[in-house]
């Protein structure tokens, strides 16, 4: 059920269903974000209200052009996902490129606590080659 909830998460982002991306989610989530000072969303929020705020960064500070989980590593009631975004810092036209660890705890079908582990790199950076596991085959 956990890696179930954990996948609807991000069909739920990728089809910008805000209100069915929020019902997985529990009423007192704690969602950490991990990564440079510098971007707004590298904090910590609480509540569906904060998970709301987060999104609403994201709205006014990048457009995606891939957004991809890429290897999803269930245990129990947490979900470890890898994965990498791309896209364009919106004030500046500026490119990014992402690799993230997602990491859910879900109980009782909703989501508890998300951390994510951002490694961010702008304009002509470039990240290191990546091999992907087995889950990228599949």
């Amino acid at each position: 059920m956990p890696l179930e909830i954990a996948k609807a998460v991000y069909d739920r982002f990728a089809s910008n269903d805000i209100d069915g991306f929020l019902s997985l989610c529990s009423p007192d989530i704690r969602w950490v974000v991990n990564g440079p000072a510098s971007l707004e969303k590298c904090r910590t929020f609480e509540g569906i209200d904060g998970v709301r705020e987060f999104l609403a960064i994201l709205n006014r500070t990048w457009r995606f052009t891939a957004f991809v989980p890429r290897e999803f590593i269930a245990d129990r009631d947490q979900v470890v996902v890898l994965g990498e975004e791309q896209g364009h810092e919106l004030s500046t036209a500026e490119p990014f490129h992402n690799r993230w660890a997602h990491v859910f705890t879900v109980r009782d079908g909703r989501v508890v606590a998300f951390r994510e582990f951002l490694c961010h790199w702008t304009g002509s950076q470039t990240p290191p080659p990546m091999e992907w596991g087995a889950a990228e085959a599949a």
